[in-house]
């Protein structure tokens, strides 16, 4: 039985002083009492920050390191009150650095670094000197961290001021975020609807413009199905591409399928700048289209399983229509999807068991090392069949793919409480054994003029045109679920793959 104080769990009380927390060093004109988390409340939220940011807070134009932060803290302040998005906002510390980096400017001239006075936003999975770094449990609460994670350092090193660490799944075991410090976070389109996991605290933050530039973590889709979920650029780098050392994770030392850090952002460009910044740019990071030659890109529509839903059928067919009209050749891509998904599993299954195992463990005996090294061989196999398959793509004198194109999940952001319902995360988990690099880029909103449900029969699209039949329960249940006006003005995506750099 849990430990109780005045009839209260121990963990409550310690969730709920962590709650009282989270925005206590923010500045009290920057906290609006009237805005309230709600899980029911279907209106977009994107345009309450005008009622109460300045015109300074809302120009664009050049401004302090100080006043860039005061900016973002205000808007993450009320992106907070309304969707449940953050576990820190260590304002004192930014503030100081801030202050540091105008100075330096004011006595030099001169810019710490290409990020000089940027705010930056990080997953409650990125060490930060003087916060508690949750990875959304309970346990670690009291324990500061004495060290930054090395991309956090990276980051501070080019000038970056990070002014607010997000809320994420318990362990980024789930893809909704929700944990027994906060509670569920919210999409900043429409808050009865999921923001994704596990990274979704950094996707809502971002999604609500909250932010410039987030980093985050993904194993199984945790940086692409929140970017998806909220319109953003996304990026899952190959792994061991951007540094993940000092990063708090579900089990240390496991590197079967290798969880990796990467950026999220509203543009491409940020994306890109966090990329290049981190790895110290270098000749192969060069992009291939400047030398004027077409692209062979391969294009998964589905993986035969689980048939994407109408608007992200329709986002693949847009961006294939215009990689085509730019000159590039599309081919068929297919990946076994349904193999990469129980080896994802059984991968999570041993970390579950070995990290939270001391209640699994009367139920379910932990991997010998035997069977641990057995499964590494599994995974090395399907990657390099995967490899394999793709440097086949070269016939008839023309060179393999250069890319792929897929979707990120097959079903829009969820309703709160139905990710379970439609839960397949085939399409993220499917390069993640190959450790293959993968951008999710937002394609448009859910418009109920375009995007049409499949007749009831689910054989036919709105237009009549044939479609697989359902193959599985959950391939029935995830075309049934969408429904146009419910699920309007949510975000459609699509995602690009790279081989491994």
């Amino acid at each position: 039985m849990a430990s109780t104080l005045n009839g209260i769990s121990l963990w409550e009380e310690r969730a709920q002083d962590k709650r009282r927390r989270i925005l206590s060093q923010v500045p009290s004109e920057f906290i609006h009492q009237e805005l309230t988390h709600s899980l029911e409340d279907v209106s977009s939220v994107q345009d309450i920050p005008s009622k109460y940011l300045s015109p300074t807070e809302l120009a664009t134009k050049i401004y302090s390191a100080v006043e860039v932060l005061n900016a973002f803290t205000h808007r993450a302040a009320i992106a907070h009150r309304l969707l449940h998005c953050c576990l820190d906002v260590p304002y004192h510390a930014s503030l100081v650095r801030a202050k540091e980096l105008d100075e330096y400017l004011e006595k030099t001239g001169n810019t710490i670094g290409p990020l000089h006075g940027l705010p930056i936003s990080v997953k409650d999975q990125c060490r930060l000197i003087g916060t508690e770094t949750t990875c959304g449990s309970i346990y670690p609460l009291g324990n500061p961290d004495t060290d930054d994670a090395v991309v956090v350092k990276i980051l501070k090193d080019a000038g970056a001021v990070i002014f607010a660490k997000t809320s994420l799944s318990i362990g980024c075991m789930w893809g909704e975020t929700v944990n027994n410090i906060l509670g569920r976070a919210c999409n900043p389109f429409n808050r009865t609807f999921s923001c994704g996991g596990s990274s979704g605290g950094e996707g809502a933050l971002i999604g609500f413009h909250a932010s410039p530039l987030g980093i985050s973590s993904d194993l199984g889709g945790s940086v692409r199905s929140p970017s998806a979920y909220q319109g953003l650029c996304g990026l899952r780098p190959t792994s061991g591409r951007i540094p993940y050392y000092r990063m708090l994770n579900s089990m240390e030392g496991q590197q079967t399928i290798l969880s990796v850090a990467g950026p999220m952002a509203t543009t491409a460009e940020a994306v890109e700048l966090f990329t290049k910044i981190v790895v110290d740019t270098r000749p192969w990071m060069l992009d291939p289209i400047t030398s004027g030659r077409k692209l062979r890109i391969g294009v998964l529509e589905w993986d035969d399983i689980c048939l994407p839903q109408p608007p992200i059928r329709n986002a693949l067919k847009i961006v294939a229509k215009a990689l085509k009209a730019a000159g590039h050749e599309l081919v068929p891509w297919k990946l076994d999807t349904n193999r990469a998904v129980e080896l994802v599993l059984r991968v999570m299954c041993e970390v579950g068991r070995a990290t939270y195992g001391v209640g699994l463990r009367s139920r379910w005996r932990p991997n010998t090392l035997l069977e641990s090294w057995d499964l590494s061989m599994e995974c090395l196999d399907f990657r390099a069949s995967v490899l394999k398959q793709w440097h086949e793509t070269a016939r008839d004198g023309l060179p393999e793919m250069d890319a792929f194109l897929a979707p990120v999940n097959p079903a829009v952001a969820p309703r709160h409480g139905d990710y379970s319902k439609v839960r397949y995360f085939a399409y993220t988990a499917s390069v993640n054994i190959p450790r293959l690099p993968r951008l999710t880029i937002p394609v448009g909103f859910v418009d109920p003029k375009m995007d049409l449900a499949d007749e009831t029969s689910l054989t036919k699209d709105a237009e009549g045109n044939p479609l697989p039949p359902p193959t599985c329960e959950r391939d029935e249940t995830i075309r049934r679920k969408f429904d146009p006006e419910t699920y309007k003005g949510n975000a459609g995506d699509a995602t690009g793959g790279g081989e491994k750099i």
